[in-house]
Parts: C-alpha cells; sequence; structure tokens
C-alpha cells in the first residue's frame, strides 16, 4: 500500500536550469568537455507551491567554451558549487569562473552564489574539474523562468550580488538542542560542515545549509517538528560509478510515516507536515547533505517550543 507522504521524496531530473544550457550545452551533454549527470528537479509540479531546487553532478574533466547565456530573473536565487573531500573539505579541486553584473568571478574553493532579482548572471565556465562538483540551484520560484539579458561592458560599482564560502560559526542543522531523544544506534558519522546562509549573513536572502558527511551511521540534531514554511532536505551520493545511488540509505519521518531510500533524493516537505527523525545509516562513501527554505531566518516548532522551556 501507498504511504501517503511518499510523493515527498523526489529522485528524477527535469529540464536542464539556464544557467547549463545555451549556446553550447544541451540535454545530452550539458558541459561538453565535462562529464555530468543531471541529477534531481524539484518545481511545484512536485508540490503545489513548492519553490524550484536542480542538481547536476560535474564528475571530471575540462571545457573549453562557456555554457549558458547571460540573463535576469524576476526572483531570488541560490547557485552552490560543492566540491571538497575528506582533509580538504572546502577545496574543490577545479576552477569554474562566473560571469555575474560584469564582474568575473573565479572560483577554487566551495562557495554560494546569492543573486537577487534583476542581476545579470552566465555564462558559466567549468576550466577545470578534478574531484565530483555539485552545481545546485536553489530559486523562490515554482517554475524556472529567465530573460535574456547582456552583461555590461564595464562591471558595477557595487556588487549586487552576494558570494559565501563558509558556515555560521557553532551553528547546529535544525537550531541548537539541549533535549533531544537518544539515537537507536550509536552515532558514528564522519563528515564536514561546509556552507550557510541566512539574512543575517546576507540581506534579504534565504535559508540554505550544506553539510557533506563522509562515512558512519548517524542521524541530523532536531527531533520531530513542524515549519510553516516548505522546507527542503537532500542528500545525494558522490560515487560516479553509481551516479544516482546513496552509498548506504537516508530515512526520515514525515506525518510519523517512515521512509527509507538507497537513491539520491531530494524530501520536499509541505508546510504544515511534521517531519524528522532524518536519519542516516551505515555511509560508506562521501554524500552531500543540505537544506532549504524561503525564510531568510530558519524557525520551527521545535525552536519555539524550546524558548518556552526557558
Amino acid at each position: 500500500m501507498a504511504k501517503k507522504w511518499g510523493k515527498c521524496l523526489v529522485n528524477k531530473p527535469g529540464k536542464y536550469p539556464d544557467e547549463l544550457k545555451g549556446k553550447v550545452g544541451s540535454a545530452s551533454n550539458p558541459v561538453p568537455g565535462v562529464k555530468a549527470t543531471h541529477l534531481i528537479t524539484a518545481t511545484d509540479k512536485v508540490l503545489p507551491g513548492y519553490f524550484y531546487v536542480d542538481t547536476t553532478w560535474l564528475w571530471s574533466g575540462a571545457a573549453k567554451e562557456p555554457v549558458g547565456i547571460p540573463h535576469t530573473h524576476d526572483y531570488s536565487q541560490v547557485v552552490g558549487l560543492i566540491g571538497g573531500y575528506p582533509g580538504n573539505d572546502q577545496d574543490l579541486d577545479g576552477e569554474i569562473t562566473v560571469w555575474l553584473d560584469g564582474h568575473k568571478e573565479t572560483f577554487t574553493k566551495n562557495h554560494l552564489i546569492f543573486i537577487p532579482p534583476g542581476v545579470i548572471h552566465g555564462p558559466f565556465l567549468f576550466t577545470k574539474i578534478n574531484r565530483p562538483v555539485l552545481f545546485l540551484v536553489i530559486a523562490m520560484t515554482g517554475q524556472y523562468s529567465s530573460k535574456p539579458a547582456v552583461q555590461p561592458s564595464q562591471p558595477s560599482t557595487k556588487k549586487r550580488y552576494s558570494l559565501m564560502d563558509h558556515t555560521k560559526e557553532n551553528f547546529s542543522v535544525g537550531g541548537d538542542f539541549k533535549e533531544l531523544p537518544p539515537p537507536k544506534t550509536p552515532i558514528t558519522t564522519k563528515g564536514a560542515r561546509v556552507l550557510h546562509i541566512e539574512d543575517d549573513m546576507i540581506p534579504d536572502s534565504f535559508y540554505v545549509d550544506v553539510v557533506k558527511i563522509y562515512s558512519g551511521t548517524g542521524n541530523a540534531p532536531a527531533p520531530e517538528h513542524v515549519h510553516e514554511w516548505a522546507e527542503l532536505l537532500a542528500m545525494v551520493g558522490a560515487n560516479p560509478k553509481k551516479p544516482r545511488r546513496i552509498e548506504g540509505e537516508m530515512a526520515i519521518y514525515l506525518n510519523g510515516e517512515y521512509h527509507a531510500t538507497t537513491k539520491s533524493s531530494y524530501v520536499c516537505i509541505p508546510a504544515g507536515v511534521k517531519h524528522c527523525p532524518w536519519e542516516f545509516h551505515d555511509i560508506k562513501y562521501p554524500t552531500v547533505v543540505f537544506s532549504a527554505g524561503p525564510q531568510g531566518e530558519y524557525s520551527g516548532s521545535h525552536k519555539k517550543e524550546k524558548t518556552n522551556k526557558k
């Protein structure tokens, strides 16, 4: 019997975003010269009122020409470049160039790029990819759309976009909890905090958090809770030999229903749906775990309860 909230788990790609198509890229080969897998897409067709999320793994290679065209959006978005490996967690081990509002920005470290409405961006040049890099797009819209534009010949005097290459100090995913239910099994996960933004770090931005798990068993530090806004939870495996799998298992409770999968997946959670615990079982290969929501600052019933207890 199908479970009611099974529709919240998404593991299939949709159309490529404009960032990875245009004059050079195509659906079958989005970045010529780079081995890539278009992984997963979410829109409001997955869940009414949901926001846009798209991920592509860039496995290895080097592109000689930029892909995509300069364009703008009527909504804000975050583009993530996420690589690294144990012992060098923030290093892309590659080079990616992005044209933003007339500025040429070259990245060799993990970054979240916050792009407000109306800011011209594109194309992208994937100069070299030595290790897997996750190309992540999160946009505050139900359906992706864009308008062609022309990069200015002179860069703007004030950058209208923001670059983030770190996390909040002492930030805990989902909040700082003094009282958590004991884990069912010992926590053995090894990993690293990678990237985080909220609007106190970048004005007018929305919440995004990125963590890497390299191995082990554990769970996110949050009890069952609910939000007044839709949320994304995601886990994607970084093994190019098994591009759509997690080397292990992700499991989550949605309104009390238990859902487990070995596929790289988004968990698209509607507003008002109780969720967690969120568990990671026997991870054997590096994975990227990320979450996001339209809120400027993370909030939820569990944080209210904690405040009321003071």
